[in-house]
């Protein structure tokens, strides 16, 4: 399964694996339970015609008898002389796995490249007037919560490569503590749909001091400490324990093969629609929601032309364009057989590129098919890509798994999970090929083209619900 997104919520955090300046701002990133993952910093660095922001994050990981894993982080935000962004380069290094992303910043357009072991594509982005680049960061110097409880405004989202809209929100009854502390709650949205909830602590001047962020299992902080501390020698994090929630329910393996009704509420209120596929109905209710799973629940996705059109298109995640992919797909799109059954015939196809198990790094189609390693996120992105290859539309799906049996030491638990939706021979349907089979256990969190941004969502999203009952549907015997 993937447990990485808690590591790419760094690329939109202040965020050291290159020596810094002695003027920079020192972070420690921790878990809920106080356990350290790594240490990040902020510099600023004067020229002579503006000035460059430098995020730099380090964190190290380690599971079972595997060897530790370093992933750094760097991003180097060039201000001309009005403090305006005019590139960002922002780089990931996992291990011996690398990719960068360049963006030349115009007055209404970002020319955005993507560059990684293999391959390299771009893109162009609107950007639209007034929109910044910082987070809000900016604002909340003069912000005023007892004048403005709510600041709202879109971001240009490097990691993401997308424009997002962003909320800042005073918690309810959040006034100032002794020391002129703020707490305030911050959403990031794509579209309609909510990708990342962060809660803020502000000193009194209104500077950023912690950034803690709900994650499926715990929460991570990245948190204001001096410099000896932040380098402080730690043991290396264990992600796979800390990803999974103990369900609170048992459910058979038939259970699971049939027809499962959830009962769902939000934590702290903050409530979001889930979405709808071809196996997964939601009725949303005050307070809560219901979610149906089975192998007819659901009303899918759209089909008019453009949802298909787009559900078609190459993708910086999913290159379906790209001839090496294509050359997989192009003997199964010629066969005169039914399109769910080429989905099956892809999912066998796209299995030896993935006899390696890696659940560090969030890798592209063509990277994994490069690397031939993986967990649940490459398996879907590819897949996912060789559907589209092959003619049939396809998207991502981001959510929960439930596994009965033990697994890493834990057992009757949800994991994150990811998996595939294509339209076939008229309907949308679900192909897993991280567990060869789709079943009434996996909860739909969020719909995307493989992006780290759909993928990290779906774990902040579910570590903001409650389970509330889990009931097997049976047919009344006629």
């Amino acid at each position: 399964m993937r447990f990485l997104w808690i590591l790419l919520l760094l690329l939109a955090t202040p965020a050291a694996a290159q020596p810094v300046g002695p003027n920079a701002i020192w972070y420690t990133i921790v878990a809920e339970n106080g356990d350290v993952l790594g240490h990040a910093s902020r510099e600023s660095v004067a020229w002579r015609d503006g000035r460059e922001l430098v995020d730099s994050s380090e964190i190290r990981l380690q599971e079972g008898a595997a060897p530790t894993r370093r992933i750094v982080e760097r991003t180097v935000t060039r201000l001309d002389v009005n403090g305006r962004p005019v590139s960002i380069n922002a780089s990931v290094q996992t291990g011996s796995a690398w990719s960068r992303i360049e963006a030349r910043i115009g007055a209404d357009i970002a020319e955005i490249v993507r560059h990684a072991s293999g391959e390299r594509r771009t893109m162009r982005l609107a950007l639209p007037a007034g929109v910044r680049f910082d987070g809000g960061e900016g604002l909340l110097a003069a912000w005023d919560p007892a004048a403005a409880p709510r600041l709202e405004f879109q971001n240009f989202n490097i990691g993401a490569q997308v424009v997002e809209r962003v909320t800042i929100e005073a918690l309810p009854g959040a006034a100032a503590d002794a020391q002129g502390r703020i707490k305030a709650l911050r959403k990031r949205y794509e579209g309609a749909e909510l990708r990342a909830v962060a809660r803020l602590l502000l000193d009194r001047d209104r500077r950023l001091i912690e950034i803690a962020q709900p994650m499926f299992g715990t929460s991570i902080a990245t948190r204001l400490a001096d410099r000896e501390t932040a380098l402080r020698p730690h043991r290396p994090y264990s992600l796979l324990r800390s990803a999974m929630m103990r369900s609170p329910f048992r459910m058979s393996d038939d259970a699971v093969r049939g027809h499962i009704r959830y009962r769902l509420t939000f934590r702290d209120g903050i409530e979001f629609p889930l979405p709808q596929t071809g196996e997964q109905r939601v009725t949303a209710r005050p307070g809560e929601t219901i979610v149906d799973i089975c192998r007819l629940c659901g009303p899918g996705l759209a089909t008019d032309p453009a949802a298909l059109a787009d559900a078609l298109r190459p993708t910086l995640w999913m290159q379906s364009d790209d001839p090496r992919l294509r050359a997989i797909a192009a003997p199964i799109r010629r066969l005169p057989v039914n399109e769910a059954r080429k989905m099956e015939m892809l999912l066998e196809r796209a299995r030896p590129y993935l006899l390696d198990i890696d659940f560090t790094g969030h890798f592209s189609a063509l990277e994994t098919l490069l690397n031939r390693s993986g967990d649940c996120t490459e398996a879907a992105v590819l897949l996912a890509a060789l559907g589209r290859a092959a003619g049939i539309p396809t998207k991502v799906v981001s959510g929960v798994v439930y596994s009965r049996l033990r697994y890493h030491g834990v057992s009757n638990v949800f994991m994150p999970h990811s998996w595939v939706l294509a339209y076939v021979d008229g309907r949308w349907k679900s192909f897993d090929l991280a567990l060869d089979t789709f079943d009434s256990s996996h909860v739909a969190l969020t719909i995307g083209d493989g992006d780290t941004r759909s993928i990290m969502a779906a774990s902040q999203l579910a570590s903001l619900l409650r389970w509330e009952e889990i009931a097997e549907i049976r047919a009344r015997p006629r």
